[in-house]
C-alpha cells in the first residue's frame, strides 16, 4: 500500500510538474511573440521626444497626435480604404473561382487531372517581377494603371492558384458518396456543390478567405508598380514615412497599428463561420 501510495503522489508531482512547464512555455512564447506588438503599441501613443529616448521610458500621458497626423499629413486612412477595397476584390474573386475549379479538379475525371493542382501550385512561387512588368506595359497602353480592377486582377496572379490548390484538397477529401446520394435524390451538379459539399467545406472556405485576404493585403511589389496616387495600398504608404534626413517612427508606428484592425476583425469574423461551418457539415449516422 505504502509503494502504491508513493508511486501515485510521484505521478501527481510528475504531472504538475510537466504543466508547469507547459505554462510557462506558453507565457514564454507569447511573451516573445506579443513583445514588438506591445512596443509598436507603445510607439504609437508616445510623444515624439520620447521616442528615441534612451534608456526608453515607459510611463507617460498617452498622446493621439501621431493617429491624427495619419490623415492630416499622409491622407493615410485614404490607403486603408483603398487597401480594404483590393483585398477583399482578391479573396471574393480568388475564393469563388477557386470553389468552382476545385470542384471541377475534385469531381471531374480527365487527362492530366494530377498535374494540373501541382501545375497551379507552381505559379504561387512565380516572382511577382517576371509577371507584373509585362503587365505594367500592357495596361499602360490602355490606360488602366492606378485603377482598382488591375491591381485586383494582378493580385489573383499569386492568390488565386494557393486558393485553388488548398480548396481542391479540401473538396478532394469529402466521400463521393454524398454527391451520388444527392444526385439520387434529383441533385444536379451546381445543386450539389451548392447544398452539400460548401456547408461541408465551409471551414476550408473561411481558412482560404483569410489566407487569400492576408496575402493581397500584404502585397507590395505589385501595387509598387501598377499604382501612382489613386489606388496606393497601406503597403506602398508605408514606404512615405521615411523621409530625408529621419524616420517618422510615431506615425509609422500608428499606421501599423490601424493596419493590423481589419485583419484582426476578420479573423475574428470568419473564426465564427469556421465553427458554424463545422456544426453545419456534420454528418449524422
Amino acid at each position: 500500500m505504502f509503494c502504491e501510495g508513493g508511486q501515485k503522489m510521484h505521478e501527481e508531482w510528475k504531472n504538475r510538474v510537466i504543466r508547469i512547464v507547459l505554462v510557462l512555455g506558453y507565457v514564454f512564447f507569447f511573451a516573445v511573440y506579443l513583445f514588438p506588438l506591445a512596443w509598436v503599441g507603445l510607439t504609437a501613443v508616445k510623444p515624439t521626444e520620447l521616442i528615441m529616448s534612451s534608456p526608453p521610458v515607459f510611463r507617460f500621458q498617452p498622446i493621439l497626435e501621431h493617429f491624427i497626423r495619419l490623415q492630416t499629413e499622409w491622407k493615410f486612412y485614404g490607403r486603408v480604404l483603398n487597401s480594404l477595397i483590393i483585398s477583399s476584390g482578391t479573396t471574393f474573386i480568388s475564393v469563388g473561382l477557386g470553389i468552382v475549379t476545385a470542384f471541377a479538379l475534385s469531381r471531374y475525371n480527365f487527362r492530366g487531372k494530377t498535374f494540373i493542382p501541382i501545375w497551379f501550385l507552381s505559379n504561387r512561387f512565380l516572382p511577382a517581377v517576371a509577371v507584373v512588368l509585362p503587365l505594367f506595359l500592357m495596361f499602360q497602353k490602355f490606360r488602366l494603371v492606378d485603377t482598382y480592377i488591375v491591381v485586383i486582377l494582378a493580385n489573383l496572379i499569386p492568390t488565386l492558384p494557393f486558393s485553388i490548390w488548398l480548396l481542391y484538397g479540401f473538396l478532394n477529401d469529402i466521400p463521393r458518396e454524398l454527391d451520388d446520394a444527392a444526385r439520387v435524390d434529383g441533385c444536379g451538379n451546381l445543386m450539389v456543390l451548392w447544398k452539400i459539399l460548401l456547408p461541408i467545406a465551409a471551414p476550408s472556405i473561411a481558412v482560404t478567405a483569410i489566407f487569400a485576404f492576408i496575402f493581397s493585403w500584404n502585397e507590395f511589389f505589385i501595387p509598387l508598380v501598377l499604382t501612382r496616387s489613386r489606388v496606393v495600398p497601406v503597403t506602398v504608404a508605408f514606404a512615405g514615412f521615411k523621409q530625408q534626413f529621419r524616420f517618422d517612427w510615431g506615425g509609422m508606428s500608428a499606421a501599423a497599428m490601424v493596419c493590423l484592425v481589419p485583419l484582426f476583425l476578420m479573423v475574428t469574423v470568419l473564426h465564427k463561420h469556421v465553427v458554424r461551418g463545422m456544426t453545419l457539415g456534420a454528418v449524422k449516422g
